[in-house]
């Protein structure tokens, strides 16, 4: 009995010193977790950024390309079948502001071999990263590399698979501000960089490298555009203005010899090159996503925005040429001209089929080009047609078919033989087909 009371009272002094001990040290909880917060003020995907006000979308997108060529505008030396892999992603973040929504986006696209200039010429090129777009925006104001302003053709729609149209197509570094007048109109002015813009020759004529007629960029490219938008379609004019400004001197290389070389002074000039266009489109309501748009544009000295750099056969005149010579001797600099137009009319077949039928043209000039007093044309028209399968959601197989008609009409070839520059009228035709299948998540 003795040791049992012992025992007893040696435990309810341990149990009191730790109850006395415990009294002593804080009193803790365990932390909040902080969940990820679905955000459906923007539509599906976005999320709350724990711990801020911030809405983020990220998205990415998988596509395998095969494609096959065939046609006169090839040689033995161009590909006839490539192949390759595209990854996208990107983040699209938002928040609601007292000044308006605060937007920024950046996308990146890694290619396996990037198809170079459609599938032709023997370059194999190894993987490449690029920036596709990174932009802000607050309120009206876009700032960073985006989507030119001229047109909105490509930006909205442009539903071939691969095959060339003819249409202001770039992204560039831009500053713009667009102003909402209320029953759907709105403007926009952008303020953009000329040397995205710039666009120097496909062709060579008797070696004369078309890039070193351009002088550096003084003034950067401004752009307008006056957009209506309504439920049953929308209609916009645009026009832009283009620095056109020469370098002091070319260097001419032998086309027999490249280490003959010899420099040519240029005359000064320093003109503005200008394009202007439309377009309208006009929705399909017995289709689902039935749309008919048709977009065109003029262009003198500001080839760029006709998208003559989009040329399948890589044989656009570019900006600036040589017209002849002065009596100083010096090169004098004259500017092509031209129009284009692209079409498209495209809808959803069944819930799962898509189809999209595409037609462009464009066609340059070159006055009186190096002084042979006749007038340089180039021309090219592209029909394509394509179906696209939603296999299931996110996963879709499309498949396109395209014919390209290229013609030079008065061009400048050297001759060996004659060792001289002579004119020459050719026309070549191509065709592609392929299919892509393509996983978005």
């Amino acid at each position: 009995m003795k040791l049992s009371s012992a025992l007893l009272g040696a435990a309810a002094g341990i149990v009191a010193f730790g109850a006395a001990q415990a009294a002593d040290l804080p009193m803790t909880k365990g932390e909040a977790v902080e969940y990820v917060k679905v955000c459906s003020a923007f539509g599906p995907g976005f999320f709350y950024i724990p711990g801020s006000d911030t809405c983020l979308k990220i998205g990415g997108e998988i596509r395998a390309d095969y494609r096959v060529f065939g046609g006169n505008g090839f040689s033995r030396n161009d590909d006839r079948s490539a192949f390759n892999t595209q990854a996208r992603v990107w983040f699209d973040a938002r928040t609601e502001t007292d000044w308006g929504l605060l937007r920024s986006y950046f996308q990146i696209n890694a290619d396996s071999h990037p198809i170079s200039r459609q599938g032709r010429g023997g370059i194999y090129n190894g993987n490449t990263f690029s920036i596709d777009k990174a932009f802000i925006q607050f309120g009206g104001l876009t700032a960073g590399y985006a989507h030119s302003f001229f047109g909105f053709y490509d930006n909205e729609y442009g539903d071939t698979i691969w095959a060339p149209y003819y249409a202001e197509s770039n992204t560039v570094n831009l500053i713009a501000y667009t102003a909402q007048f209320g029953g759907g109109f709105s403007a926009t002015l952008s303020i953009e960089d000329g040397r995205d813009h710039k666009l120097d020759s496909g062709f060579g004529v008797s070696g004369i490298p078309t890039t070193s007629l351009r002088g550096g960029q003084q003034v950067p490219d401004v752009v307008a555009q006056l957009r209506w938008d309504q439920s049953w379609g929308s209609v916009a004019v645009q026009a832009a203005a283009h620095q056109s400004r020469t370098a002091e001197s070319v260097t001419i290389t032998d086309p027999n010899d490249p280490t003959n070389t010899q420099t040519l002074g240029l005359a000064h000039s320093d003109k503005w090159g200008y394009a202007v266009g439309a377009t309208g489109l006009i929705k399909l309501p017995f289709i689902d996503g039935g749309h008919f748009i048709v977009e065109g544009q003029y262009a003198d000295g500001a080839t760029d925005y006709l998208g003559a750099g989009n040329s399948f056969f890589g044989r656009s005149p570019g900006d600036l040429y040589i017209k002849g010579t002065n009596a100083a001797g010096l090169g004098v600099v004259d500017r092509a001209k031209g129009w284009s137009i692209v079409a498209e009319l495209g809808g959803n077949i069944t819930p799962v089929l898509n189809a999209n039928l595409v037609g462009s043209y464009i066609d340059t000039k070159s006055d009186n080009i190096l002084g042979s007093g006749v007038d340089t044309k180039v021309q090219e028209y592209t029909i394509a047609g394509n179906l696209t399968y939603t296999i299931v959601k996110g996963l879709t197989i499309g498949a396109e078919v395209a014919y390209t008609h290229g013609k030079v009409k008065n061009g400048l070839v050297y001759d060996a033989d004659a060792e001289n520059v002579v004119l020459s009228n050719d026309s070549i035709n191509a065709w592609q087909a392929g299919i892509r299948l393509k996983r978005v998540f």
